[in-house]
């Protein structure tokens, strides 16, 4: 694992579009790497994408391409961000598609609390879904 630099934005744009419908491209991954609040962590067939605010750490996109799914990649990444976060003492934030059953579940394993929902938030091929928006705190 190692921490994202903007050579990477390629790469992630490119993980990125085999796990989300709404396509980010490499000209937008490199604005946000270009940007000192941005920051976050890689593995071969994953990344995290976080963005600091003071004491607040906002998970922006994360994911890991579907064949590489559920062998623990992900749970490493979110880990590095959550010891990161209790390095620093910040709070970090997320929203999840309410219907995202098995990555709520890795959220709330790690200590993820539900805060509240953003109604219809993504706008889905198959209809709007409500984002859950979950908190975890160092404390």
């Amino acid at each position: 694992m190692r921490s994202l630099v903007l050579e990477d934005a390629r790469d992630l744009a490119e993980i990125r579009k085999t796990s989300f419908e709404d396509f980010w491209s490499e000209e937008e991954f490199v604005s946000m790497l270009s940007d000192k609040s941005f920051f976050g962590f890689r593995e071969c067939h994953g990344f995290i994408l976080c963005r600091r605010a003071l004491d607040s750490i906002d998970i922006v996109t994360f994911c890991v391409s579907p064949p590489h799914r559920n062998k623990g990649t992900g749970k490493k990444l979110l880990q590095e961000v959550l010891n990161f976060a209790k390095a620093t003492q910040c709070k970090v934030f997320l929203e999840v598609a309410e219907k995202n059953y098995v990555t709520i579940k890795l959220y709330k394993a790690l200590g993820f609390k539900r805060i509240s929902v953003r109604k219809n938030y993504y706008k889905f091929s198959s209809g709007p879904q409500d984002a859950v928006v979950m908190m975890w705190s160092p404390t």
